[in-house]
């Protein structure tokens, strides 16, 4: 049972947000920057870093009033949007570049003790510290927070030492800069780090009385005081020192204080407060993600003491810290963890992006904004990475896929839903619009099959000779019927199996299940149907039986398919060598056909996927006709683009007598007139064939 009482807007959001936004930038770089850029590009660069950081705020609010975020803060507003993998492709390097940050905060407090007490070690001073805020991280994030009380003390009564201290400026106010230790957007990639803590408190997520409204309340507080800070802060930098003294002396701030102690003990609360919320955030990220499974050992590192705290999760992060602690220095890294927490601002940005555009009725949040606000801050972000670091830009981004690529074969379960739906619907809708105006012309054509069948086990046989129809881009249509309203879960799970090895090759399938008494009755109308969607098949895939019964009723339905001007094939699979060695095809080519089109775009498809050996067939009735013809055909194989290998084979005879003897493992032949020709070339072929009738859509020539 879990009997915490949760945080409060003031602990729990406010206050470590903008304990992180005043930061060591605020105390040691803010004055470099005014002396390297002026005040005047300073408050530019405050302005722009805290455009940016309100636009992710914003969304990261917008998406707070839609959906219940639950714990993990940012990471759970990814993952409840974009699906587990992604949400776990940015959560994961978002907890380790929080785990390294607590080293990095500690050994930079370490660094300024020994400053000021130069006798002292650092490492034990790094591991003393590490001690200390471990303990009070695993006590309570209350009591964690509530230190933070004075903190916050200690950083205002700096503040108010700085601004009563010395005027050590005997010049004017340093307006401009000389930009010689940098240009303008190098100084900004320097100074951005010092905004990227406004999803401090979101973190906290899951400790929250009322994350909701904390959440919004006090992040959006923290970012509007923290930008009050900075602009202050500059101004004082740029009134009370001259030029040369805030680019030649970093620990300017110290001199200009009325009281130093207050300062010292300002920056290294500072810095303290920014390693106690993360040490006790990344363990809350570390538990969310645990708890949908998305890192090994999920069983032990989402489990809660009884007063909520993620003790396991906890004491790992803590070790990985105080392991980076005593590696040393890795502040090469310090860009790349600046990069992930980047990509994950990036991301809820695009997220409120994706749920506008799409025009779901679920987006519907309370907090409403224009659309320009998720598109400045996903593309700041995005521009920032590449201003920090563009080869880190792309480590962050392989990082982010590889990790997404990993989860995807997890097979996650997401039991909220996410946007992806919703952003393939929103594409799909675009697309038919696009085409439904645009002019159909051949050279779009490709194979599109509807099979009416009436039991799996009757496409089973088909799914290999399917497969080479369409593969690697065409699209599949199983069509069948049930005589019950609701087909029943047996048959599903067949059909399940027989699709399964298409859907596992990528290749488009689409079920359609009809309701009705008469299978053959169905065809006609749901062909109908279906030839006014989206994406319709153009070509219907009959098969043959050896059953006169079924023989009959296959002419009637071919009958009743006539007028939807739709091409279809007939499949006579051999019942005892099948599609045999899979090595020959013979293409039947009849001169001015208008079958002879979609025979040969059938015939290609089949031998490039089984790599078979292609025939061009024609049978006349004399030699005089039998040059002329093969020099016509092997103009065509080169006009057609058909393999360099195919063969002209012009025969002398009548076609049954040719074709009766001409051995392949499937014969391709255009249609004959009448259902009966069809059946009496069965009937006289020694292996299998597939006959073709067009409507004249497809032209292999283009």
């Amino acid at each position: 049972m879990n009997n915490k009482v949760g945080l409060k807007t003031f602990e729990g959001v406010y206050t470590p947000t903008l304990l992180t936004i005043l930061g060591v930038i605020l105390y040691l770089r803010l004055g470099w920057v005014v002396g390297n850029v002026g005040l005047i590009a300073t408050i530019v660069i405050i302005i722009l870093a805290h455009i940016i950081t309100l636009a992710t705020a914003l969304s990261m609010s917008s998406m707070l009033t839609n959906i219940k975020i639950g714990a993990g803060g940012a990471y759970a507003i990814i993952m409840r949007s974009l699906g587990p993998e992604m949400g776990g492709a940015i959560g994961i390097p978002l907890y380790l570049s929080q785990t390294f940050s607590i080293a990095f905060y500690i050994t930079g407090f370490s660094e300024l003790w020994i400053t000021f007490f130069p006798s002292h070690s650092q490492v034990a001073v790094g591991i003393g510290t590490w001690i200390v805020l471990s303990a009070i991280s695993m006590k309570s994030a209350k009591l964690a927070f509530r230190i933070q009380y004075g903190i916050l003390v200690a950083v205002a009564l700096s503040l108010v030492s700085f601004f009563i201290g010395p005027n050590l400026n005997g010049g004017s106010l340093v307006l401009k800069g000389t930009f010689e230790m940098g240009g303008f957007w190098t100084t900004f990639a320097i100074f951005f780090p010092a905004v990227t803590g406004v999803l401090t408190g979101a973190t906290m997520s899951g400790d929250l009385e009322n994350p909701r409204d904390s959440i919004i309340k006090g992040t959006l507080a923290a970012i509007f005081t923290g930008f009050v800070v900075y602009v202050f802060v500059a101004f004082w930098f740029a009134r009370q020192a001259s030029q040369e003294m805030l680019l030649m002396d970093p620990s300017i701030i110290f001199k200009l204080a009325g009281v130093k102690v207050l300062v010292i003990a300002g920056v290294m609360g500072a810095v303290l407060s920014s390693a106690l919320s993360t040490l006790v955030s990344a363990p809350r990220t570390l538990s969310a993600l645990a708890e949908n499974r998305v890192v090994p050992f999920s069983n032990v590192l989402g489990k809660q003491t009884a007063n909520g705290e993620p003790l396991n999760a906890i004491v790992l992060s803590s070790i990985i810290s105080l392991v980076i602690i005593v590696a040393g220095n890795l502040n090469s890294l310090a860009e790349l963890l600046t990069m992930f927490f980047l990509t994950t601002y990036g991301m809820i940005n695009l997220v409120v992006f994706l749920e506008q555009i799409t025009g779901i009725i679920s987006y519907r949040p309370s907090f409403k904004m224009t659309i320009f606000v998720p598109i400045t801050g996903a593309v700041g972000c995005l521009w920032v990475m590449v201003l920090i670091n563009p080869i880190f830009t792309v480590v962050t981004f392989v990082t982010i896929g590889l990790i997404y690529s990993y989860l995807k074969t997890k097979n996650l379960v997401s039991p909220w839903g996410d946007v992806r739906g919703g952003v393939f619907i929103s594409v799909a809708e675009w697309a038919a619009q696009k085409v439904s105006n645009s002019q159909y012309h051949p050279r779009l054509w490709k194979p599109s099959i509807a099979i009416p069948v009436e039991k799996p086990d009757d496409f089973k046989r088909l799914s290999k000779i399917t497969y080479n129809l369409v593969y690697p881009s065409g699209r599949v249509y199983y069509l069948t019927s049930t005589k019950t309203k609701v087909l029943d879960r047996a048959t599903e799970k067949e059909i399940e199996m027989v699709l399964k090895p298409l859907k596992e090759e990528r290749i488009f399938v689409q079920e359609t299940i009809i309701t009705a008494s008469d299978f053959e009755s169905t065809i006609a109308p749901t062909l109908q149907c279906m030839k006014s969607s989206f994406l319709p098949p153009n070509i219907v895939l009959f098969t043959v039986s050896d059953n006169e019964v079924k023989r009959a009723k296959l002419k009637q339905i071919i009958a009743s398919i006539q007028f939807l001007k739709l091409s279809y094939c007939c499949l006579w699979l051999h019942p005892k060598y099948g599609l045999g060695m899979e090595n020959k095809i013979n293409l039947w080519l009849r001169s001015k056909s208008p079958n002879n089109d979609l025979a040969v775009l059938c015939a290609l498809q089949l031998s490039r996927n089984l790599g078979a050996e292609l025939n061009l067939c024609r049978v006349v009735r004399n030699e005089d006709e039998q040059k002329k013809t093969e020099k016509e055909l092997l103009t065509f194989v080169e006009d057609a683009r058909l393999p360099v290998n195919t063969n002209v084979c012009v025969l002398l005879g009548s076609f049954h007598e040719n074709i009766a003897t001409m051995h392949a493992d499937l014969n391709i032949i255009g249609m004959p007139v009448s259902y009966e020709s069809m059946i009496e070339t069965i009937d006289i072929i020694p292996t299998s064939a597939l006959f073709v009738s067009s409507v004249g859509h497809e032209d292999a020539m283009v």
